[in-house]
């Protein structure tokens, strides 16, 4: 893997930029566009965190296509355009991520920005994630003692969920102990509440003992979640190890590593799920395209205004720094 130009150390770069216990390997700012592009190729202390998350962008492609063979997206099934939805949520998430990882350092303003947009892709995988688990895998218990709102409530989670995050990236210093509380906060309520139909169909269906490979596959995708927050909250092992972690095996690109298969196996779960028509078995009443459109107008045009003020308090704050 070539160098770049020399990088930086902890002590020569701004302190939006600073990671704890990571003491090397900080790009230059300032620099051209193509240079940071370019560095998708160099080695620094984000090549690992751009391609954990850049080569899953191929994987949900590539899966999405396996999947066409088997469900019609172009169908009238819209449980069949949930997943559709579902799976570019996931590769939002992960464009976006790999983007400000990969950009973030030119500058302050720079900063801010990709890491707004990167919080607004987990809001929508949140919202994605809750509304398929909810039409496609949870128990028909569940589904009609929460219709028709728990779709709604997946869009007041995401909101708030970005808007939460937005505000302290902007409002707090990146160690500030408040901004570690918004974001374990509003990540952990908004997961619970998009898991929470897998978490009772789980439990309904151990206690009943009809737990099938796809009930295993959710519970695996929750577990692979914990252990990612572990990873995100814990600075394991660099904080043990400041300095000899900083190009690879640094605790956030284990994160990477383990969300990633965790958003995967959600997936794939999810797709078990619709393949073996359990929504209709179930006897339930199905997404219409009406339903699926007035979610997105609400989701799309909250997200709108929460970027549009966010992104101005951003820049205007990174004038004065």
């Amino acid at each position: 893997m070539p160098d770049m130009k020399r990088s930086l150390t902890i002590d020569e770069v701004p302190d939006v930029h600073k990671e704890p216990y990571v003491l090397t390997g900080y790009r230059p700012p300032q620099q051209p566009w193509r240079f940071y592009l370019m560095s998708i190729f160099s080695q620094h202390n984000e090549t690992m965190n751009v391609w954990t998350h850049l080569l899953p962008c191929f994987y949900v492609l590539w899966l999405l296509k396996t999947y066409s063979d088997d469900v019609s997206f172009a169908s009238d099934d819209d449980s069949s355009m949930l997943l559709l939805l579902f799976g570019t949520s996931n590769f939002t998430f992960h464009i976006f991520s790999a983007c400000a990882h990969l950009l973030h350092s030119r500058s302050v303003a720079v900063y801010y920005v990709t890491f707004i947009f990167d919080y607004l892709g987990i809001a929508f995988h949140a919202f994605t994630s809750g509304t398929v688990q909810y039409f496609l895998s949870s128990k028909a218990s569940f589904f009609h003692a929460v219709h028709p709102w728990f779709p709604w409530a997946c869009v007041l989670f995401s909101c708030c969920y970005f808007a939460a995050n937005a505000y302290s990236h902007v409002t707090y210093r990146r160690c500030h102990s408040e901004r570690a509380l918004t974001q374990v906060v509003s990540f952990s309520t908004t997961y619970l509440w998009a898991v929470s139909p897998v978490i009772h169909r789980i439990y309904s269906d151990i206690y009943n003992g009809t737990a099938d490979d796809v009930t295993w596959m959710h519970v695996n995708h929750i577990l692979l979640m914990i252990i990612a927050g572990f990873f995100f909250g814990s600075e394991i092992p660099q904080r043990f190890f400041p300095g000899a972690c900083d190009v690879i095996g640094h605790g956030h690109q284990i994160f990477h590593v383990i969300i990633t298969a965790s958003v995967m196996v959600q997936l794939e779960a999810s797709f078990a799920d619709l393949q073996n028509r359990r929504h209709l078995d179930l006897v339930r009443i199905r997404p219409t395209d009406m339903s699926i459109t007035a979610y997105l107008v609400v989701l799309l045009t909250s997200y709108g205004y929460i970027t549009a003020i966010f992104v101005r308090k951003a820049l205007s704050k990174a004038n004065h720094i």
